[in-house]
C-alpha cells in the first residue's frame, strides 16, 4: 500500500503542468567510481602476487589469478551498475503546484516525500568548495512552513537556477490564489447584494397588497 502511494507521489497529475525534473549531478558519484575501481586493481595486482607464491605451479597460479581476476571485474562492474541506477533514481520533480522528492538508498529503499509549493518557505542554492563551484554543482535548500521537514537535495545541477523555477512558480501560484480569493469575494458581495434586493422587493410587494 505504502509503495503504491508513493508511485502515485511520484507521478505527475493530469491537471499539473511538469516544470522541470532534477537528477543528481553525476560528480555526485565519481568518489564511489574511485573507491570501487582503486579496489578493483588493489585485489586483481593481490591475486597475481600472492598466488603464485602458494601455488607452485607456475602456469597453474596464472590460471587462478586470471580467472580471480575476471571474477573481480565482473563483481566491480555489477557494483558499478547498481550504484549508477540507484544514485538516478534520486531526484526532483517540479511542478505548478507540487514538488516531489524521491530518495534512493538503495535497491529496496526509496523515500518520496511531496510538499505543495504554497507551504514553501523560502529556497536556497549553495555552492561551496572549488569543485562545487567549478562543476556547478551544490545543495538546493527547500524551507517548509510548518512542521514538514525541509527538503535537502544534495550534489544538485545549477541549482540557482532551479531555485529561481521554485520561488517563480510558488509567486504565481500564490498569485492565482490571491486572485481567486478577490473573485469569491467579489462573488458572494454581489450574491448577499442580490438578496438584500430580492427581499426589498418582496417587502415592497407585501406593502403595496397591505395597503390595497
Amino acid at each position: 500500500m505504502q509503495s503504491t502511494e508513493r508511485n502515485r507521489m511520484a507521478r505527475v497529475d493530469a491537471d499539473e503542468v511538469k516544470l522541470c525534473e532534477v537528477h543528481k549531478h553525476n560528480f555526485g558519484i565519481v568518489a564511489l567510481y574511485a573507491q570501487i575501481t582503486l579496489g578493483m586493481i588493489t585485489a586483481t595486482l593481490l591475486a597475481y602476487f600472492l598466488l603464485p607464491t602458494l601455488i607452485s605451479n607456475t602456469d597453474d597460479a596464472i590460471f587462478y589469478a586470471n580467472v580471480f581476476a575476471a571474477f573481480i571485474v565482473m563483481i566491480s562492474f555489477s557494483i558499478i551498475l547498481v550504484a549508477t541506477y540507484v544514485y538516478r533514481q534520486n531526484r526532483l520533480i517540479v511542478t505548478d503546484r507540487n514538488i516531489t522528492q524521491v530518495l534512493q538508498s538503495g535497491l529496496f529503499s526509496r523515500k518520496t516525500s511531496q510538499l505543495n509549493l504554497y507551504n514553501v518557505e523560502d529556497v536556497t542554492a549553495t555552492e561551496n568548495g572549488f569543485l562545487s563551484t567549478t562543476f556547478g554543482y551544490g545543495e538546493l535548500m527547500i524551507e517548509t512552513a510548518g512542521e514538514q521537514a525541509n527538503f535537502k537535495f544534495a550534489y544538485c545541477p545549477k541549482p540557482d537556477y532551479y531555485a529561481k523555477i521554485i520561488l517563480d512558480a510558488r509567486e504565481k501560484l500564490l498569485g492565482q490564489m490571491k486572485k481567486q480569493s478577490a473573485e469569491d469575494r467579489k462573488q458572494s458581495v454581489k450574491k448577499m447584494g442580490k438578496e438584500v434586493l430580492d427581499k426589498s422587493a418582496l417587502s415592497g410587494g407585501e406593502i403595496f397588497m397591505k395597503t390595497r
